[in-house]
């Protein structure tokens, strides 16, 4: 029997009234289309009204059958031996969880012994589609449930391993941070479309700058390390290429200094594997993000109400087992996942490899509770973790963090980004109330692949996952901890940007007391132009950037971002699918640009229109345009969220930004330069604004490619001038410092 965990209800029988036959093959590969049989044969008669339920796991993404079309996708044909008649339902079943995307057949007549339900998946049109994350083992649950029956019989649980597919991109990835002339590994490795470690026929790489080709063969053995120095100090930028030409890949920025007291590391503090409601074992998930993405650290965050005693312990042997000082560090952790209404999720973290469990509620792990052991209330966790060496972190996930309830001795920082969700929302409204957060990001994935988490084809997430940065004196645990609980921290979209932000030498994070207003120092480096370096005071624009580029080039990029309302994927996801009319002109070309997945993107083009599918949760998506104009060349955008008639006459040198609010939408248009703006900026800032009081700067950066960033805040309280600090009341001067 299969090792998945089974649902309340369910059992195994001693001998199957249902046999399953299929000739599923051992491996497919991730994202293809594939023709498959299943055939269901009865060992007795089944009576009518019984049940069959074949379901695959949430993170999945297989195609939905459908019987309508036989020209389309997913197409079933189901052949009844002998004919009988049956209803037939495609669901989300959450008392099935994990296994929620259900197929179920219902029987309207008997089937007798020896009668056969054979079902033909993709037989017809293109095929079925198989599901685009690579997994090992990945399980297809089968289910009976006959009359009079309060639960279901498992039946089977047939399993194949979906692996990746040909590589579309290549991907180098350098340390952040090297000293000068001392040696380092930049890191080759290959994805395929869907983000999955590829497989397929070998390359040759060549790094610009370095002896030598390096052959990539698409195995699934790793990344390759190619050797590098760097003898001069200053940002570095290597360039891979393949033998064809067809990849390419610029590293990450690589600062090299001649005695780096703090170097940066980079980690995806948030995901689940198949201990939650994930992909994949929790093995195969650290692995994962050690070998594939490439991170230096790692959290796991099951949601307690799936974790098992047992699986805790699992997941505590083997993140010590995995823990590596000065190579790799995974953190000890799970989410406390409390609905929204009592507290929302919030992310737990232990400084070791010891840590307790405690839970909101058992709707799956259905161990008994000892009485008092769970923690229904956010008022309970904060109550019971308010003493002790553990680490929280607000999001917005499943049942989205409520700012009502806030730890402030615990609960340090908040991520503004994940594949739900772009949320700098939940930043600014805990600035606006107050809190003293710092700032991360992350993939809240379910598909086991930490680092490099992908909505696929958006079954059940929106967005790629970011990823969080840090600067460390060493790269030890109690140096991760150190600096995540003071704040030391910075996200991102999941593009390796350098932040750095300080107030009179203080680091972001830091708290200020001061007379004058600080100097800000704002460092950036990215890997793409920047096109907006923004210094915020709380909802206010301190300082931004000149970053305008050179020249005017003929592409016009037409952009649109959307949140459809504050939460997790379902809630925030807003649908752009339309396309956009030239009026007196022509297209000459358009492309796509920052869509997250190979199921958005242009759909149709022609020399006066192009269509497209796109879906924005807080993010941006967009075409950009080579155009034939004339002074009276107009663009027609037609979505749902947004129509607009747009003269391209009235578009100057500055980008035009239309904005409507409940839900948030925008549209920008804008003529890219000639000679895009650099990839770096760094300045002394100081606001000026010298009036009295508590304010929180921090930094938000957008790159020409969509990428964004954002750092965590310095929190400055500048002091009333003596003069006016004498000339208060005392009950002045009290209700001042009570605020």
């Amino acid at each position: 029997m299969p090792t998945e965990a089974a649902s309340p209800g369910t059992r195994a029988p001693a001998a199957p009234p249902l046999r399953l036959h299929h000739d599923l093959p051992g491996t497919v590969e991730a994202g293809a289309s594939i023709r498959w049989t299943c055939t269901l044969e009865a060992s007795r008669e089944l009576a009518a009204r019984s049940r069959i339920g074949l379901a695959r796991r949430w993170p999945s993404d297989w195609g939905v059958p459908q019987l309508g079309r036989p020209d389309a996708a997913d197409h079933l044909v189901i052949e009844p031996q002998p004919a009988i008649a049956l209803r037939i339902a495609t669901s989300r079943e959450p008392s099935w969880h994990p296994f929620d995307h259900l197929l179920l057949l219902e029987l309207l007549d008997p089937l007798p012994a020896g009668g056969r339900l054979v079902l033909r998946f993709g037989h017809d049109g293109p095929g079925q589609r198989v599901q685009t994350l690579a997994e090992l083992d990945c399980p297809l649950l089968v289910r009976l449930q006959e009359p009079g029956s309060a639960g279901w019989t498992e039946i089977a649980c047939p399993r194949v391993d979906v692996v990746g597919g040909t590589a579309a991109r290549l991907i180098l990835v350098g340390p952040s941070t090297v000293a000068v002339g001392e040696p380092f590994a930049l890191r080759l490795c290959l994805e395929d479309r869907w983000g999955n470690p590829a497989s397929g026929p070998r390359l040759e790489v060549e790094i610009e700058g370095l002896p030598g080709r390096h052959a990539l063969d698409g195995s699934g053995a790793g990344p390759l390390a190619v050797e590098a120095r760097l003898e001069h100090a200053g940002v570095h930028r290597f360039t891979a290429r393949d033998h064809t030409g067809l990849l390419t890949a610029t590293s990450n920025p690589i600062d090299c200094r001649p005695a780096p007291e703090q170097r940066v590391y980079w980690g995806d503090l948030h995901g689940q594997s198949r201990i939650g409601c994930g992909a994949g074992s929790f093995e195969r998930y650290l692995e994962h993000a050690r070998d594939a993405a490439l991170l230096d650290f790692v959290g796991h965050q099951a949601n307690c109400f799936l974790v098992r005693d047992g699986e805790w312990e699992e997941q505590r042997r083997v993140t010590t087992a995995l823990h590596a000082p000065g190579i790799f560090l995974p953190l000890l952790g799970y989410e406390w996942s409390g609905e929204t209404e009592v507290g929302g999720d919030r992310n737990l973290y232990y400084p070791g490899d010891e840590g307790e469990l405690r839970r909101c509620r058992r709707a799956f792990a259905d161990e008994p509770a000892e009485p008092g052991s769970d923690l229904p209330h956010v008022r309970d966790l904060h109550a019971h973790f308010r003493d002790r060496d553990v680490l929280g972190v607000l999001h917005v996930g499943g049942r989205t963090s409520n700012l009502d309830w806030h730890e402030p001795a615990f609960e340090r920082l908040l991520e503004v980004h994940s594949t739900h969700a772009t949320s700098e929302w939940l930043l600014r409204e805990a600035l606006a109330r107050g809190y003293r957060m710092g700032v991360v990001a992350g993939s809240d994935g379910v598909d086991g692949r930490p680092g490099t988490s992908h909505p696929g084809r958006m079954a059940v997430r929106n967005l790629r996952g970011g990823l969080t940065g840090v600067a460390l004196p060493e790269p030890t645990r109690a140096a991760l901890w150190q600096a995540l609980c003071a704040r030391r921290t910075w996200g991102t979209t999941g593009a390796r940007i350098l932040l750095e932000l300080e107030a009179d030498g203080l680091p972001m994070g830091s708290e200020l007391r001061t007379a004058v207003p600080p100097t800000l120092r704002v460092r950036v480096e990215g890997t793409a132009p920047l096109e907006a370096v923004e210094l915020m005071c709380g909802e206010r624009v301190v300082f931004a950037a000149p970053l305008a580029g050179e020249g005017r080039s003929d592409r016009l990029r037409v952009a649109w971002s959307g949140l459809s309302a504050r939460g997790n994927f379902a809630r925030a996801r807003m649908v752009w699918d339309g396309g956009l009319a030239v009026e007196e002109g022509r297209i000459l070309e358009a492309r796509g640009w920052a869509f997250d997945t190979p199921e958005e993107g242009i759909t149709a083009q022609g020399q006066d229109r192009v269509a497209w599918r796109s879906l924005t949760a807080g993010d941006w998506d967009g075409v950009i345009l080579r155009l034939e104009e004339t002074p009276r060349t107009t663009l027609v955008f037609t979505t749902g969220p947004l129509t607009c008639r747009l003269p391209l006459a009235t578009l100057g040198g500055a980008p035009r930004l239309i904005a409507r609010e409940e839900p948030m939408r925008r549209l920008e248009l804008r003529r890219l330069p000639r000679v895009p703006p650099p990839a770096s900026w760094s300045g002394m800032v100081r606001d000026p604004d010298p009036s009295p009081g508590e304010r929180a700067y921090w930094l938000r950066v957008r790159q020409s490619d969509g990428e964004q960033a954002w750092s965590s805040p310095i929190w400055v309280t500048l002091e009333a001038p003596a003069g006016a600090r004498a000339a208060e009341t005392p009950g002045s001067a009290a209700r001042r410092e009570e605020r």
